[in-house]
């Protein structure tokens, strides 16, 4: 991956000398959060859980009501725990990256789950040795590439031991994703500042992910 350093200029137009470089690395960083400021996530956090309350009070006064008017209340209700959840799930990467050993196949689950891709393929009883949240973010962008574009996909992946790594294919589809580059660029960052790597086939046929065993 190319190291770029991306300068920030003091008013006479040379480098800043207070505050450093914007490098790749950090940029990336952002690129993976989405927002890397705690309060806004925690301010979200507050509304969301209030907007849940007020929608569960009014299920309880309709219970026996309308249908017509339950309908949007569970629709209401079904899109504000999604949403918590994933502000939940953005929320865990502003926190400082803490490697421990993960099962492959739970990570792997979850990435998937977070991009709406159904799997096939049978994952062996393997760990490693990752931060569990950014690289969960990682591969669900790896899946999300490989799986192509539109809804309802699914996609194959299999895994095996290779050389102190635990290694993932996933042939990919033919149509990629409109951002596929971007995503690539974020799960390389964090895939490789976790001691593993991606790759595409020499005829990019296929995504190859290697993570260090556990």
């Amino acid at each position: 991956m190319i190291a770029l350093v991306i300068e920030h200029l003091d008013e006479t137009g040379a480098p800043c000398a207070r505050h450093p470089a914007a490098t790749s690395a950090s940029l990336l960083q952002l690129a993976m959060v989405g927002s890397r400021a705690p309060a806004f996530h925690h301010d979200c956090a507050s509304k969301l859980q209030g907007l849940l309350m007020a929608l569960d009070e009014l299920s309880e006064l309709t219970e026996n009501g309308d249908p017509e008017l339950l309908r949007p209340i569970e629709a209401a209700m079904h899109a504000s725990r999604e949403l918590n959840a994933l502000l939940n799930l953005n929320r865990a990467l502003t926190k400082p990256a803490v490697k421990a050993a993960i099962g492959i196949r739970a990570l792997v689950t979850q990435a998937s789950e977070r991009v709406a891709v159904k799997l096939t393929g049978t994952l062996p009883e393997l760990s490693v040795h990752v931060a569990a949240a950014p690289v969960t973010h990682a591969l669900a962008l790896v899946i999300d590439v490989a799986g192509g574009a539109g809804r309802g996909r699914t996609q194959a992946i299999s895994a095996a031991a290779v050389a102190g790594y635990v290694e993932l294919v996933m042939p990919t589809q033919a149509q990629p994703p409109a951002n596929a580059s971007e995503s690539l660029a974020v799960a390389t960052f964090v895939i490789e500042r976790d001691g593993g790597i991606l790759r595409c086939g020499a005829g990019g046929d296929r995504l190859v992910v290697r993570l260090p065993v556990a």
